[in-house]
């Protein structure tokens, strides 16, 4: 059924018949008015397949689970949803699901006998991008994005020195399990910001630093379904779009004016530092698509979030390298 139904079916099907029975589910709609070609929203998705997981779990012995549907009133960015979730959870750990991918069966089981046997903080699975045919066969992507990751054990200040400075594991929050508190010292850390784009990246940031132990298990947890939300390859053609990607300016300011950039070794601080015009880049890129209409608005907004001389200086190199 995976090739025909939507997304969020998808989704939420392959996190509610998971084999282990220690879990809630809290689905998030972040003042979505999205709805399916039978018309149903978030909320009617959610009740329609609970029912029919809830009954699929009874037959194969499972126990019953919660599931708990929360609605912000307002769009709030990707930062706030994560936050939002954190929040609403009541359990040990949080395992973060984005409403276009699905678990492996077994993922949670998997994940959460792991950080048990290792009390880590954060455990991680392996991934796989890719994407559903109409029968609905999953088809492997010829580059299996966000998958990097250390097979074993990290600890302390090598876990963010492990992501940000060696490449060794992903800093994307799906395809793993973090104990809750931790992540509630992390969001204690991020001010309430627009934002919505490099949202994991400025979560696991703070994640990372602040995280004692990390386990890398080889195990496939999570497919992730590849360019199905913004990219730079989508036309921006709306004021929020627009803001949608120039917010992505926040996630630096935060961290640059952070006391925990300013405690790490200099080869991590110069490497979070090389990524901000890297970011830049790929907002201009984007930009650059803008409609006509949207150009120069869309130019004003860019230099009103990076900065105008930061965006000229960045435009600069750009341009001499093309010619």
């Amino acid at each position: 059924m995976y090739g025909t139904e939507p997304l969020l079916a998808q989704c939420l099907r392959s996190v509610f018949l998971q084999d282990f029975d220690s879990f809630e589910v809290i689905v998030l709609s972040d003042a979505s008015h999205g709805k399916d070609e039978n018309g149903r929203n978030g909320k009617k998705i959610t009740k329609t397949v609970y029912k029919e997981c809830r009954k699929l779990r009874k037959e194969k012995g499972l126990s019953d689970i919660k599931v708990r549907f929360i609605e912000h009133r307002e769009n709030m960015g990707l930062v706030e949803v994560r936050r939002s979730l954190m929040f609403y959870a009541l359990g040990t750990y949080i395992a973060y699901v984005d409403s276009d991918d699905v678990l492996e069966e077994g993922a949670l089981k998997s994940l959460f006998v792991a950080s048990q046997k290792y009390q880590a903080d954060i455990v991680q699975g392996r991934s796989t991008t890719g994407a559903f045919l109409s029968d609905g066969t999953f088809v492997p992507a010829e580059k299996n994005l966000y998958a990097k990751i250390t097979v074993g054990t990290v600890s302390g200040y090598d876990i963010l020195k492990t992501w940000i400075h060696d490449g060794n594991l992903s800093g994307v929050l799906w395809a793993k399990l973090i104990r809750r508190d931790l992540l509630k010292k992390v969001f204690e850390s991020i001010p309430h910001i627009e934002c919505n784009m490099a949202e994991d990246f400025l979560i696991f940031f703070f994640t990372s630093f602040y995280a004692k132990k990390y386990v890398g298990i080889d195990t496939s947890v999570y497919r992730y379904r590849a360019a199905s939300g913004i990219s730079s390859a989508r036309k921006i053609d709306s004021i929020k779009k627009l803001r949608m990607v120039c917010s992505t300016a926040s996630v630096f300011t935060v961290i640059s004016e952070s006391k925990e950039l300013k405690s790490l070794e200099e080869p991590e601080v110069m490497c979070v530092r090389r990524l901000a015009p890297v970011y830049l880049k790929n907002n201009i890129l984007q930009l650059r698509k803008t409609v006509p209409e949207l150009q120069q608005k869309a130019h004003a907004m860019l230099c009103e979030y990076w900065g105008a001389g930061f965006v000229e200086k960045v435009e600069k190199i750009m341009d001499s390298a093309e010619n």
